[in-house]
């Protein structure tokens, strides 16, 4: 009797192996399917830092520019953006980004207080046209002009923001193999007990 048992107790792992290992394809090939169809936003952080003082931002690795908010091989703007200024948050400002033809770099102007913290040259920081301009990640040696008439070094750096789907999915997986894991556990236990 404990043979038969035995026997039926390898078909229904290999079932289930087999179910699982199936289920494994089928969501693989479906979840590439819509990767390839699916397209997120991403968004950079940006960290810039001159004569003492850090600001940081967030913006979309490709922006929208509006028709209005760029001229062809020189400029783009972009306005609305909430930053801050060693960690305290400022009032909205204008950024504005330069191509080579004007010394590259970028201005940040705050549209309340009519200031200009930011005025940077040296590096162009995006890549394609004015019109759809895709930010480079990296760090960039530029020269501020806002503190200093004479300019000082500066440094900005961009990075990339882990877009929240791939997290979802990972916790996701990660869940799954929890839940296996307790699964196995359980149906040992049971086997112990002698259900």
């Amino acid at each position: 009797m404990s043979d038969f048992l035995y026997v039926q107790e390898f078909k229904r792992r290999r079932n289930m192996r087999r179910y699982l290992i199936t289920s494994c394809l089928v969501l693989a090939v479906f979840t590439l399917m819509l990767a390839t169809q699916a397209k997120a936003d991403s968004i950079d952080n940006f960290i810039y830092q001159a004569g003492g003082n850090t600001y940081t931002w967030q913006l979309p690795s490709s922006p929208t520019i509006s028709p209005d908010s760029f001229l062809p091989g020189l400029a783009f703007g972009i306005t609305d953006v909430n930053y801050s200024e060693n960690d305290i948050p400022q009032d909205p400002a204008a950024l504005n980004f330069l191509s080579l033809t004007f010394g590259g770099g970028l201005s940040l102007n705050d549209l309340i207080q009519g200031i200009s913290p930011i005025i940077a040259s040296d590096f162009q920081i995006y890549g394609g046209s004015e019109d759809a301009p895709t930010f480079l990640t990296g760090t960039f040696g530029l020269t501020d002009y806002a503190s200093d008439a004479n300019g000082l070094p500066a440094t900005l750096t961009i990075t990339a923001v882990p877009e929240p789907s791939s997290l979802m999915l990972l916790a996701t997986g990660m869940l799954a193999l929890l839940g296996l894991a307790l699964k196995k556990t359980v149906v040992s236990r049971l086997k112990v007990l002698g259900a």
